[in-house]
């Protein structure tokens, strides 16, 4: 308010040189009102962006700069389908077959599609893969031929995005998807998806003389849009149903989820405490996997949702942590906890997979290196004014610590060589725990010595309950003076 009374009295003070606009200006003409009222507002609102880069120079922690960075690189606000196996009985007297792509829903009327066809004959009980998502279709029309021509994909309510395709029926051409038109020529048949800061997303497509295809007027295109609600808490899969019949013999199906029947667990878009985390990577690393033989942001761009922890790292960081041999030349290591049991080996070859094609170096070169749990100690020493309860004060450290740094954390997703950054966690603790905001109450933190015993690249470092350690007392001030300024 400050700041707004004050840009008034300037443009004011300017006014003086100009008599007549400044009359105008009194008397609220429009004409000019709302010409300098909107500089004024515009003002204001870079200012506060100005102050916000100010204050996060390399940490992001304002919702607008971290979603703002997430748009820079390209970061998509896309879902993950659950696939899982089902299991179809056949009680009727006739063979039934149901064909690729049929729908079935669960008990919460979540839509899943059976991935292949499957023939069962009566009596016959099959076994088939299925993935929580449909196929929406939508036609496009091109009037005019336009450069880098753009259509917003809008996913149905509480669904997500989860895949693209798009086919030029008047060519019978498939479009493939390149990010930022990256490796890319003129005429190509390629798009890419984009963004903003509302997790809109957009396609575009290209123009014919720089990168890409121009559409053109008179083409028609189906773009089709995979859509899935993400995250499925796979415990409530029990029974399902055809979602319509086509025969009567279709009636005598029973359908349910198998036990133990996930392939892949089902995940959210990155929430926007995950995009701090890739906020705090350099632009640099903006789609550039081999950039110092640093594969960890592409990981955790691409499967985020589907670990606890992961960590990947070259030959120069196992040689300093582990011992030097000529096996680990032009070799990436992994190490990685999935979310659910089930799909360890699956994401473990999805991993794989994902670093051979942005490497081709490392197709087959990415060794696996089991976990090692390790609860990181720490120690909390303390002095509380005598207002405040130590037990309780105690329980919300321990509290706060666990949320922000035990297992399942997004601290403790990554490797921690150095441990826990203690300035972050002395901040958290002030910011959070009210017995320490006044100006009595003081702690200091104190964390494992990691230069003679570090925390190697597989050891998952996470705070447990046993591992906080929280000595508090009462300062001396109970018996001085009653007031304190």
């Amino acid at each position: 308010m400050l700041q707004r009374t004050s840009l008034t009295a300037s443009v004011e003070n300017a006014l003086n040189d100009y008599p007549e606009i400044a009359e105008r200006w009194q008397v609220g003409d429009p004409t000019v009102t709302a010409l300098l009222t909107s500089i004024r507002e515009l003002v204001i609102a870079l200012s506060r962006d100005n102050d916000i880069n100010i204050i996060e120079p390399f940490v992001k922690s304002n919702n607008r700069t971290i979603m703002a960075d997430a748009v820079n690189k390209g970061i998509l606000p896309v879902a993950t389908p659950c696939q899982f196996k089902i299991t179809i009985e056949n009680n009727g007297t006739n063979t039934v077959t149901l064909n690729q792509g049929r729908i079935v829903e669960d008990g919460t009327g979540r839509q899943w599609r059976l991935l292949s066809a499957i023939t069962i004959k009566p009596n016959e009980t099959q076994t088939v893969n299925c993935e929580q998502s449909i196929i929406r279709e939508t036609n496009l029309n091109i009037l005019v031929s336009e450069p880098f021509y753009q259509i917003e994909i809008i996913a149905d309510a509480d669904s997500y995005v989860a895949g693209i395709q798009v086919i030029n029926t008047t060519t019978k051409t498939t479009f493939d998807y390149t990010p930022k038109f990256m490796n890319a020529h003129a005429g190509d048949s390629v798009y890419t998806i984009f963004s903003d800061d509302f997790q809109n997303i957009r396609l575009m497509f290209g123009d014919s003389e720089r990168v890409g295809q121009t559409v053109q007027a008179g083409d028609s295109y189906k773009i089709y849009v995979t859509q899935s609600y993400g995250f499925v808490d796979t415990t409530t899969l029990k029974q399902a149903t055809l979602n319509d019949l086509l025969s009567n013999d279709e009636r005598y199906l029973n359908i349910y989820f198998k036990t133990d029947g996930l392939i892949r667990a089902g995940t959210n878009p990155l929430t926007v405490s995950q995009m701090r985390l890739l906020a705090s990577f350099p632009s640099t690393y903006d789609h550039n996997a081999v950039f110092m033989g640093n594969f960890d942001l592409l990981v955790r761009w691409h499967f985020m949702s589907r670990f606890g922890y992961m960590a990947i790292w070259n030959e120069t960081t196992h040689e300093k942590f582990y011992q030097a041999s000529l096996d680990n030349i032009n070799h990436l290591n992994l190490t990685v906890v999935a979310n659910e049991p089930n799909e360890q080996n699956l994401l473990i070859k999805d991993i794989q997979q994902l670093v051979a094609k942005a490497d081709s170096l490392f197709d087959g070169r990415v060794r696996v290196k089991a976990v090692e749990e390790r609860p990181y100690q720490i120690t909390i020493n303390g002095s509380l004014a005598g207002v405040h309860d130590i037990d309780s004060v105690k329980a919300q450290i321990s509290e706060l610590l666990l949320a922000n740094y035990g297992r399942g954390s997004i601290s403790a997703s990554h490797p921690n060589s150095d441990g826990f950054n203690r300035q972050e966690i002395a901040t958290l603790i002030r910011e959070k725990i009210p017995a320490f905001q006044d100006r009595i109450s003081d702690f200091t933190v104190l964390g494992e010595d990691t230069q003679t015993s570090p925390i190697k690249p597989h050891e998952w470092a996470y705070l447990t309950r046993d591992s906080i350690v929280i000595n508090l007392r009462r300062t001396a001030d109970n018996s001085g003076a009653m007031w304190t300024l």
